[in-house]
């Protein structure tokens, strides 16, 4: 191993140097209770967009190419005015309209500055030395890179004469330098040394609430945060949370340059050449300590915890109190028991605590899976994330709380007597728009691999969220194949090729195959039972045999148990009858990735054609049926599913069938 390490290093030389010269992946997400506007402005190359606009709950995925250098912002209250001219409160570009070309106007507004591929390095500075007017949230792919964040409360953190108004609401605070343009303020010329330029009160203020964010010429604090250039980044305006940064763990990097050119050039090579020695040291140790490790990269730790999930980490005692002592129970899994709590903070937020079985632990896989997915992940439709515990073989994750329950319930209980079609299409839909998510926006591709109603919630405005991550597996976006030790999901809804490679190998077609399983179930194409067989005995068969032979007779809608109402309502439950079958073709190739799948769900009924019927439907059900006998003495995570009622599997596919 010592004699291969001067290989070692001059190949890493030769990679740092040279640069591989690739594209990042900026995932912005508004998290904000309402509507912003973000800005991207461009120094060097160029993205797709200078600005759009971006509805609470929504995320949208820019490529900045190689060698990209601008900075991201948010702009909020904005509208037209009687002239049909587009301005906004904060962060105003004044281009008068959403896109924001040209020059830019310096405002008071938090700011993103980005590198991008720089000398084989990505750099972000979060910036507040023009002002601030949103918080913000900075979390790289690379998990052993740094997240940073910025958020404060503007009503105690901003001067009062530098304070901005909307009404009686504040919604930013403009920086002194912002305030005046002083020399003095804004350290130029004369005063361009610690000595004469002193920081503000705006800046000792934002210093303490904001220690690694950028707002004072001559402050100690590394601001700039570096990274591979292969990294992606989700940007969350308005999170709820940031991470708990510590200097130790930070490259020591000179501030963001401001105003002369030569200082930009020779802070740009002097932050190449630090990062580029730690990069090399990085790699060789990393190289050494797997050689000597390689039998413990899966113990869990303290320490390798805390590196890998940002999200505020509570104790066993809080837990407790969290809960009322565990006095209110949601619900039971293979993995733990929900608890119903409130947040500790003032806003005694309700939220949904599971603690883990001390059986399904193991060496802590699913739980940090499920950290680690969760909080990576963030969009209208999946759970958010709001810390976890853990405390010796006392283990929780702590999530926002759904008052609607989980699909399964709202189907069975909502849906008894006459079925609201309209709200299971909005669901439909809304999975599915969670699950192009995870698959190709979400800063790591998450391949969720556990898709059925019971992890699916509705909250109070019947809108899904995906949960329960235990059995994710992260990617990267590029991959499509994904190497599998052994399958994992919930019988009646896994993928044929996850237990016979005959079918082909695992990907994010795996999810597709369960939800077109969960859609068909929403409809109750797998419940029907009692069907005539040619034997004339009464048997189960494989559902979407009979599927198939009521659309070539038209008459699924005669099948559905007298649920239709109206002739709308029959274009729905046709369309979610196609999608599903779509969903469920044996060979993952034959099915439609999730983003074909909104558009299918989205648009024309009439564009949409009857799939073709699998000719190996039987076997498909013989291989599930040996997987699931086989799962008591193997190792694979096959999770019984039986109704409460009757005792029955109600996954489509029956005893009686094989």
């Amino acid at each position: 191993m010592t004699e291969r390490l001067p290989l070692i290093l001059l190949l890493a030389l030769h990679l740092f140097v040279s640069g591989v010269f690739s594209t990042s992946i900026l995932t912005i997400e508004n998290k904000c209770n309402k509507t912003i506007w973000p800005v991207i402005f461009s120094w060097r190359s160029q993205v797709s967009t200078s600005g759009f606009t971006l509805k609470s709950g929504e995320a949208r995925a820019i490529q900045a190419p190689s060698s990209w250098y601008g900075l991201v912002s948010a702009r909020t209250l904005c509208s037209n005015d009687s002239t049909g001219n587009f301005t906004c409160a904060t962060g105003d570009c004044e281009s008068g309209g959403i896109e924001c070309p040209g020059s830019y106007s310096w405002s008071p507004v938090t700011y993103l500055l980005f590198r991008i591929d720089d000398g084989g390095i990505n750099s972000y500075t979060i910036s507040l030395e023009y002002g601030y007017n949103l918080p913000l949230k900075v979390v790289p792919s690379i998990p052993t890179c740094i997240s940073s964040g910025c958020m404060v409360d503007l009503s105690k953190t901003c001067p009062n004469d530098l304070k901005k108004f909307v009404g009686r609401d504040i919604v930013a605070c403009n920086s002194a330098c912002r305030e005046d343009n002083s020399q003095e303020n804004c350290c130029t010329r004369y005063f361009n040394s610690k000595q004469t330029c002193k920081p503000t009160q705006y800046v000792q203020n934002f210093d303490r609430a904001c220690p690694f964010a950028y707002s004072y010429a001559f402050n100690d604090n590394n601001s700039t945060f570096t990274c591979t250039n292969s990294t992606d980044y989700v940007i969350t305006f308005c999170p709820s949370s940031i991470p708990n940064t510590t200097r130790s763990s930070m490259a020591p990097l000179p501030a963001e340059p401001k105003h002369d050119s030569q200082g930009m050039m020779l802070n740009t090579i002097l932050g190449v050449a630090a990062a580029l020695a730690v990069s090399i040291i990085i790699v060789v140790i990393a190289i050494v300590v797997r050689a000597k490790n390689a039998k413990r990269k899966n113990e869990l730790s303290d320490e390798n915890i805390d590196a890998v999930v940002m999200l505020k980490r509570y104790s066993f005692e809080q837990v407790k109190k969290m809960t009322n002592s565990f006095a209110h129970v949601l619900g039971k899994g293979g993995f733990g028991i929900v608890y119903k709590g409130k947040l500790p903070d003032k806003s005694g937020r309700d939220i949904a605590l599971k603690i883990l079985k001390e059986s399904s632990q193991g060496n802590g896989e699913e739980f940090i899976n499920e950290l680690v997915s969760m909080s990576r992940a963030s969009h209208v439709n999946i759970v958010s994330l709001f810390g976890f515990c853990y405390e010796g073989n006392n283990r929780a994750i702590i999530y926002e709380f759904m008052p609607n329950g989980s699909l399964d319930k709202f189907i069975s209980e909502n849906m008894s007597t006459k079925k609201d079609w309209k709200a299971l299409y909005n669901i439909a839909v809304g999975v599915a728009r969670g699950l192009e998510y995870l698959h190709n926006s979400c800063v790591s591709k998450i391949v969720h691999f556990d898709i059925k109603p019971q992890n699916i919630l509705i909250d109070e405005e019947f809108c899904p969220k995906i949960s329960d991550f235990g059995l994710a597996k992260l990617g990267k976006r590029k991959e499509s194949i994904i190497s599998m030790l052994d399958a994992r999901g919930t019988v009646g809804y896994i993928a044929p090729e996850m237990f016979s490679k005959n079918y082909g190998g695992v990907s994010h077609k795996s999810d597709v195959y369960s939800y077109g399983m969960v859609v068909l179930e929403m409809i109750g194409a797998t419940k029907r039972e009692g069907v005539e067989t040619s034997t004339s005995n009464k048997s189960s068969v494989y559902f979407p045999d009979w599927v198939y032979d009521d659309l070539e007779r038209k008459e699924t809608m005669r099948l559905l148990e007298d649920h239709i109402i109206d002739e709308e309502d029959e274009k729905i439950v046709k369309k979610m009858t196609l999608v599903g079958l779509w969903c469920i073709q044996n060979t993952p190739s034959d099915r439609p990735p999730m983003r074909k799948v909104v558009q299918m769900l989205e648009g024309s009924l009439d564009a949409l054609q009857v799939p073709p019927k699998a000719p190996l439907s039987l076997h498909v059900v013989t291989d599930w049926e040996n997987a699931e006998d086989s799962q008591q003495s193997s190792t694979l995570s096959l999770l019984e599913r039986k109704s409460s009622s009757t005792g029955q599997y109600t996954s489509g596919f029956s005893k009686e069938a094989v």
